[in-house]
């Protein structure tokens, strides 16, 4: 049970951290770090016989170390993403019936 709700975060976890890595790029973060793109790239999944990436190790390490873990972000996110999806049309401009032009031939 203990370890389902690690996973949970992790998963969250792991999820931020590639969004972000998406958000500033592959190629930049590997700049950054010191690494090729090729090397960032591989640790985004399992490789040979491992059973778990780079990302969702460190992910799980930071859930269940609890370091940083700060759902703010998300929940900013999310809040844009919902005033984007639910922003309503602007309301047609409206006149006076007295004030439409009106053509009779």
């Amino acid at each position: 049970m203990e370890a389902a709700k690690y996973r949970k975060k992790a998963l969250r976890i792991e999820s931020q951290l590639l969004g972000k890595l998406a958000m500033i790029g592959q190629a930049r973060f590997a700049r950054l770090i010191g690494l090729n793109d090729a090397q960032v790239s591989r640790m985004k999944v399992a490789q040979g016989n491992e059973k778990f990436s780079f990302f969702q190790c460190m992910s799980m390490a930071i859930a269940i170390l609890e370091y940083g873990v700060d759902d703010t972000e998300i929940v900013e996110l999310a809040r844009r993403f919902a005033a984007v999806l639910t922003k309503k049309k602007s309301e047609p401009a409206r006149t006076d019936s007295d004030s439409q032009i009106d053509m009779s031939f």
